[in-house]
């Protein structure tokens, strides 16, 4: 499932932040992902077998990638902290000071109305998940607040 390697690439851009450096390769079993690092962020390209093309934008530079699904909506002036698109998938991370239940009912109703079912949502305390589904894709809309920041992680798997 790619977003077991999703969470690999994660680390592997830890670890090129942490180390510096401007561009490194790492191969996997499933594909060869290029990390390039600058002042501004960095950037993860390549192609995953079975999953397709893997691009992904993290720091100052983040955007919310042109190949994540357009049926996931984007919560309004937030700011965009990552963006990656694996093939028909995709993970977004963004950030906002506005309240956690005020992005609940925005996504409750804006997923709805993209023909996305809401299934089983949790309220963790400090952390909301609203796992959905739509199409034999899944994924999930997670929303936590620390301090004055609350951040939104949206998680959609390309089905199969």
């Amino acid at each position: 499932m790619w977003i077991h390697h999703l969470i690999l690439l994660l680390f592997a851009v830890t670890l090129a932040l942490a180390c510096g450096g401007d561009e490194k390769t790492i191969e996997t079993e499933e594909g060869t992902f290029t990390i390039e690092t600058d002042d501004g962020g960095v950037r993860i390209s390549g192609e995953e077998e079975g999953v397709g093309e893997v691009t992904g934008l993290f720091g100052e530079n983040a955007k919310i990638p042109d190949g994540f699904p357009k049926d996931v909506p984007v919560y309004p002036d937030a700011t965009v902290v990552a963006g990656m698109a694996a093939g028909e998938g995709g993970m977004v991370t963004l950030q906002t000071g506005d309240d956690p239940d005020e992005i609940v009912a925005f996504y409750r109703e804006e997923l709805k109305s993209e023909g996305w079912s809401l299934e089983g949502e949790m309220n963790l305390g400090g952390q909301r998940i609203l796992p959905i589904e739509k199409g034999g894709r899944s994924g999930a809309v997670q929303i936590s607040r620390e301090g004055g920041d609350t951040t939104i992680l949206i998680i959609v798997d390309a089905g199969g």
